[in-house]
């Protein structure tokens, strides 16, 4: 009976689908959109743009060569690139389809470093995890690097003969190399004070371990014989006891480390950038692992590093030479920060063993993608008239690194597009030259709101301000020539950061107005005139009792978009939020006192934080195409995949290919990854054995990367059935 219930276990997977008001998974996120600036095509237009981030290289789909890893902590965000450059080049293209492959618990911590701890040649991956260091192993799984826990990383302090964490004040990046030149990584950090830098030494070669060993001790609980205060200036030849700490109160945490010999004789020198500084400090080794010189304004006899908030030092071969670059990222994110000119690139002109870094430049991998500051607002509207709706794409601003102000523009993009080949052209990076106008941010949209039949251009802004320029040409058939009336329509203002979309709610022949703001609402404004001149009345702050972002959410940074978004041909409201999820709302007219919500995440798009939609039939296919804006100030985007029949109730449906289990063989856990339509939902997980005794289950709500832990079993095979709803799918594994 056992036998027979086995054969039946193992091969019946059965797919019952559960009836919902969400249509699925309408749009998906797709890469092969191009973009030509400047005469060339960029190789990461949609990656959704950049501001501080972690720059690591690895190579993620086992060609032998090293891709880019970017990690942002401050908005746990990870993007993967391939190297598709040759020798001296820096050219990456975006390749999102490797981000699934790092552990989903990394995008909630403050570093990510990939480095080869066990001798195989494949990198693995460090993290601050849940006490200052974990460590995972890399691996290659059809030619895809992929990640297996391994353990959090404790040291033995030699004094008193016990074992305490490796630990990482947050925020801090550590350095992680072989420090010492044995072989072996070890860790260097700040204690927790943020004053004397922790040597957490790597006794596997001392012990005689194997390769596949991190076996730490605490060696030198002030490593480099140095101590920092509140100064630049760090004080050397200390021994490193309280007393030799002045003033305590002058101490200070956050710091990103690096050691590298950076002299090229043969020891570890320090560099650092530092929560308190928009520059870099460097420290040299005397040999003894000493400090006993430093440049505290890197480099004092060169390019002196400016970076508006708290640099963070990188190593890597950046440019396919055959030697590391130095580079220098902003470790915080916000307006203050970097926005644009995000990375500083000193080239090593020198060699591998006697580098010598020349500063490049500090926009190195944002000219290759549509970045615009931070936070984007798209919209499309055919400026040219050529029949083809072209991209424009406005920005709370681009920060000014050394001066700390704030430019807002609207960048124009044309739309080149053949039938089912979506390609634009950078026009302008500043539309009618607003930048000149000194506007706080600028979040545009089209239409005729000005009574006469062709369409203006209308934007929001930070202050709640909405502004008018209107369109002076001969008729709506050409091109555009926008003349500047105000920078704020009188009685309009509806909150901060103010988002118009112009519609005729109520079908009376007249354009309104409907306005997302920051706390999330949506304010709604009816032209009332009776002549030809439009006046425009405040109709409710709160149309359709919406209010954007999910409920622990104070501001919800309602965008919205009003219009068609597939082959329904029908009317809709999608609203972006700060959750970056888009919210979809049924048709409606002349009733704005409730509007019916269809989808708190449509298309189970999840964009980074604030997102902004914009929605056109961009290649002339008769299938739609979605770009997202975002707090980085790039964009996303995102096909039709399929077609919608008016009035269904449809499906959630997935197959096995939702569903993903590695490592397979196993040992202590496995990563189960869910995709599309398995996110986000209650799960029954049900481990069998070989006789089809159920040996554990477990209920869960999906997400992206979940790790089940296969406890004491023992090894042999079993069946791992993932029930969703009345859906199972059953995966093998192996135990070993």
């Amino acid at each position: 009976m056992k036998t027979i219930f086995l054969s039946i276990f193992v091969i019946a997977i059965t797919f019952h689908l559960s009836k919902a008001q969400s249509q699925g998974k309408v749009y998906e996120i797709f890469n092969d959109a191009v973009v030509n600036t400047y005469g060339n095509n960029i190789t990461a237009p949609f990656c959704g743009g950049l501001n501080s981030y972690q720059i690591q290289h690895a190579d993620l789909n086992n060609d032998s060569k090293k891709d880019l890893i970017l990690f942002d902590q401050n908005n746990s965000l990870l993007k993967t690139f391939l190297n598709i450059g040759t020798s001296g080049q820096v050219n990456y293209a975006y390749a999102p389809q490797y981000e699934k492959n790092f552990p989903i618990e990394l995008t909630y911590n403050n570093y990510l470093i990939l480095k080869d701890y066990n001798c195989d040649g494949i990198p693995d991956l460090f993290h601050n995890g849940t006490f200052g260091v974990t460590a995972y192993k890399g691996n290659y799984q059809n030619n895809e690097l992929k990640f297996t826990f391994y353990k959090n990383v404790w040291a033995r302090r030699i004094t008193a003969n016990d074992s305490i964490n490796a630990y990482v004040q947050n925020n801090d990046i550590p350095s992680i190399e072989d420090a010492d030149g044995d072989g072996d990584l070890d860790i260097l950090a700040f204690d927790v004070q943020g004053i004397y830098t922790v040597m957490h030494k790597n006794m596997r070669v001392e012990y005689g371990l194997p390769c596949d060993s991190l076996k730490m001790a605490i060696t030198d609980k002030c490593w480099g014989k140095f101590f920092q205060t509140f100064n630049r200036e760090v004080f050397t030849n200390s021994y490193c006891t309280p007393a030799f700490v002045s003033n305590k109160k002058k101490r200070h945490t956050g710091n990103c480390i690096l050691q590298l010999d950076i002299d090229g004789d043969g020891d570890m020198d320090l560099m650092g950038g530092n929560i308190s500084f928009n520059d870099a400090q460097l420290l040299f080794n005397n040999g003894s692992d000493v400090i006993n010189a430093q440049d505290t304004n890197y480099n004092i006899l060169g390019h002196k590093l400016y970076m508006p908030s708290w640099p963070a030092p990188f190593h890597c071969d950046i440019d396919n030479d055959g030697d590391d670059d130095l580079l220098f990222t902003s470790h915080n994110d916000d307006l203050s920060s970097a926005n644009y000119n995000t990375v500083a690139w000193y080239k090593n002109t020198g060699s591998a063993g006697i580098p010598n870094y020349v500063y490049a430049h500090d926009s190195l991998l944002t000219t290759e993608m549509i970045d615009v500051g931070s936070y984007s607002y798209p919209t499309f509207f055919d400026f040219d008239k050529d029949g083809k709706k072209d991209l424009f794409v406005g920005t709370e601003g681009y920060l000014e690194n050394t001066t700390g102000l704030m430019t807002s523009k609207i960048a124009y993009y044309k739309n080149t597009s053949t039938i089912g080949n979506t390609s634009f052209q950078l026009i302008t990076k500043d539309f009618l030259d607003l930048s000149v106008q000194n506007h706080n941010g600028i979040f545009p949209t089209f239409g005729d709101i000005t009574g006469d039949g062709m369409d203006d251009l209308i934007f929001g802004g930070v202050k709640g301000n909405i502004a008018l320029y209107k369109n002076t040409s001969s008729s709506n058939l050409v091109q555009p020539v926008f003349v500047k009336i105000t920078d704020s329509l009188p009685n309009l203002k509806s909150g901060e950061y103010s988002t118009p979309v112009v519609l005729d709610f109520n079908e009376d022949g007249k354009n309104d107005l409907f306005v997302g703001s920051k706390v999330g609402k949506i304010a709604y404004f009816e032209d009332t005139s009776s002549t030809s001149t439009t006046k425009l009345a405040l109709k409710t702050t709160a149309v359709g009792n919406i209010k954007a972002g999910s409920a622990g959410q104070f501001f919800g940074y309602s965008a919205p978009f009003i219009g068609k978004i597939d082959n329904t041909d029908s009317t809709v409201l999608l609203i972006g939020n700060i959750d970056g999820n888009i919210e979809r709302y049924d048709s409606f007219i002349n009733n704005y006192t409730l509007f019916n919500k269809l989808d708190s995440n449509y298309s189970f798009i999840k964009a980074s934080n604030r997102a902004v939609p914009a929605v056109a039939d961009i290649d002339g296919d008769g299938k739609y195409e979605m770009v997202i804006g975002n707090k980085m100030g790039g964009l996303y985007y995102y096909k039709q995949v399929k077609n919608v029949s008016p009035n269904a109730v449809y499906s959630i449906d997935f197959n096995q290919n939702a569903i993903e289990v590695f490592p397979n063989p196993a040992t202590e856990q496995l990563q189960i990854l869910f995709k599309d339509e398995a996110i986000n939902k209650k799960a029954m997980l049900n481990l069998y054995d070989v006789m089809g005794r159920k040996i554990s289950s477990i209920k869960i709500q999906t997400v992206s990367n979940y790790t089940f832990h296969l406890g004491t079993v023992s090894n042999g095979i079993y069946f791992l059935e993932i029930e969703i709803d009345t859906q199972k799918v059953i995966k093998k594994i192996l135990k070993n």
